[in-house]
């Protein structure tokens, strides 16, 4: 026995049964209940037994009829592979003809752009003209006059990976079904925080000249301190190898000038000043690790700014090193724990301590400055006695870093600022809405109670927030920041501490599913914000900014509440 349709689970291009769609093979799923409650083997409602055994058997078998089948029509699927990129190629699908990708956009996340594109054989190139066009502009939204620029990034859709492209850039992605159980929304240009364009017309093109990013330092020899930007999580990755060093950093929190060039908040201040313990290594040092990441730095012989606050003030802040724990175990989401973990190992290349929740309260936190809470549902780990107790570690310095359901731990609790509703009226006016929606289902039709309960949901969806980029979390970004909502939970604006991002209105939604009885609690919540408590400060991150490692543009807000926040 099989069932096939009930839930639309083919959209999400990176499944092991969709990302093989779009490069001209044909994605399966064989799956037979079980899942791992199963154990070594389960009797269903019939009373039959299905044993780990019979479920190998089974995969085993449909696994070699597929190979059979495939081998059998082995000259037709190399026919239709063939034809696929043809196809593609010479009548590619979609509305749009071209992408482009803005040159003002910072050279990280180009590069890492390229690189994604290089490794699925997408061809891109650069602008050949300067012109004004009508096209979409992804940060408005909407449909407008563009200049062109010679040092634009071009992709065209009249290529074999046209699929592709355009599962991956498209704007808005076509749900036909909205019973799907996973994100509906991952267009490129939102997750890389990209300025970017989609056109009805191709562009003219020249080949993009590879750019190979070195370490390079300007300015004055053995300077008075070395400058460097602060925009991506390969500057993040600067910095947490300068610290690994033992090199002192601070960073600024206000624009500044200094021989004549201009530096954003959050800029890196390497001063020879603090780190005389180096001695003569200390300029090698911090060549050889710009070096290894690419940056470029400019020496300054001088601490006395042109503009802004001078490198003494305390504008200019000092970074203490983060010593930092990560809780796992009972309670704690796997994926998002295993999300955390490999930013820190795989990208930032920084230590961590993962602790579990089987010991956490064993453990002596003063030897940790900030603690990481993934997503997670808690129960008594984060008891409200347990919850007195992290207030107190916080109120001592700590720097407690919440993401996405960890929330729900703090919110009205005595202990912390953060609530669901901004007062009693707005929660008694909520919670009218959900008996009302109670009582309507109790009436639904049965045959159509799943998919009313699907208004309830929200799956992936993508909706633009504001952003103060003059609060360090914000630092790096501009005034809006796009975010993937993963469900219908919500928190309202902090009373009592700085709602750094936020959305104003559901009708910020951009892109995904959103069901309309989820949407009616959107308007006014919180998505990033920070609450000061004595000598440290909770980072609440109510929307997970590392979701599967693709939400690139989310990264450097969380290398800000590591590094920045509350220094």
């Amino acid at each position: 026995l099989y069932f096939t349709k009930e839930w639309f689970d083919l959209l999400y291009p990176s499944y092991g049964d969709t990302y093989p769609t779009f490069n001209g093979a044909i994605g399966m799923t064989y799956e037979q209940a079980g899942h791992g409650r199963a154990g070594l083997g389960i009797t269903n409602s019939e009373g039959n037994e299905l044993s780990l055994k019979d479920r190998i058997q089974h995969h085993y078998t449909t696994g070699l009829s597929t190979i059979e089948v495939a081998s059998v029509n082995a000259d037709k699927l190399k026919a239709e592979f063939s034809k696929y990129f043809s196809n593609a190629k010479n009548n590619p699908k979609g509305k749009y003809k071209s992408y482009i990708i803005s040159g003002t956009n910072d050279i990280d996340k180009l590069n890492s752009l390229r690189k994604l594109l290089d490794r699925h054989e997408i061809k891109y190139g650069l602008s050949n003209t300067t012109s004004s066009l009508k096209g979409f502009d992804y940060q408005s939204n909407k449909n407008q006059s563009i200049r062109l620029s010679k040092n634009d990034l071009v992709i065209n859709m009249n290529q074999p990976k046209s699929n592709l492209i355009k599962s991956l850039f498209e704007p808005q992605a076509q749900l036909k079904d909205s019973l799907t159980y996973d994100i509906t929304a991952w267009s490129l240009p939102y997750a890389r925080g990209l300025k970017a364009y989609a056109l009805t017309k191709t562009v003219d093109v020249i080949n993009a000249p590879v750019i190979d990013v070195k370490g390079l330092i300007s300015g004055v020899a053995k300077p008075y301190a070395y400058i460097s930007k602060w925009n991506s999580v390969d500057d993040a990755s600067f910095l947490g190898d300068l610290l690994k060093h033992k090199i002192k950093v601070r960073y600024a929190t206000l624009n500044f000038s200094v021989d004549e060039k201009n530096y954003k908040p959050g800029s890196l201040i390497i001063t020879r000043t603090g780190n005389e313990k180096l001695g003569d290594s200390f300029d090698e040092l911090v060549k050889s690790i710009s070096k290894k990441h690419g940056r470029q730095l400019n020496g300054v012989s001088t601490g006395l700014v042109s503009k802004g606050k001078d490198f003494g003030s305390s504008s200019v802040k000092y970074i203490k090193t983060p010593k930092i724990g990560i809780l796992t175990g009972d309670g704690v989401s796997t994926l998002n724990f295993g999300e955390i973990w490999h930013f820190f190992e795989q990208q930032l290349a920084y230590p961590v301590t993962v602790l579990d929740t089987d010991y956490f309260w064993d453990i002596n936190l003063s030897k940790y400055n900030v603690l990481i809470l993934p997503n997670g549902w808690y129960g008594d780990v984060l008891s409200e006695s347990r919850l007195k107790s992290l207030k107190e570690w916080v109120q001592k310095g700590g720097r407690l870093i919440a993401v996405d359901r960890a929330l729900n731990k703090f919110a009205d609790s005595k202990e912390f600022k953060l609530s669901k509703f901004k007062n009693e009226e707005e929660k008694k006016a909520v919670e009218k809405k959900e008996e009302e929606l109670k009582e309507k289902l109790e009436l639904e039709a049965f045959d159509n109670l799943e998919r009313q309960s699907v208004s309830n949901l929200i799956t992936g969806s993508i909706f633009k927030a504001t952003m103060d980029n003059t609060n360090p979390l914000g630092f790096g970004y501009g005034k809006s920041y796009h975010t993937l909502r993963l469900n219908n939970n919500y928190f309202a604006y902090l009373k009592d501490g700085y709602n750094v991002s936020v959305i104003k209105d559901k009708a910020n939604q951009i892109s995904g599913f959103a069901g309309a009885n989820a949407l009616k609690n959107i308007d006014k919540s919180l998505v990033f914000g920070v609450e000061f408590i004595g000598s440290g400060e909770v980072v609440y991150l109510a929307d997970n900014p590392l979701f599967r490692s693709f939400w690139e543009n989310g990264k450097l807000i969380f290398c800000n509440a590591v590094f920045l926040v509350g220094q």
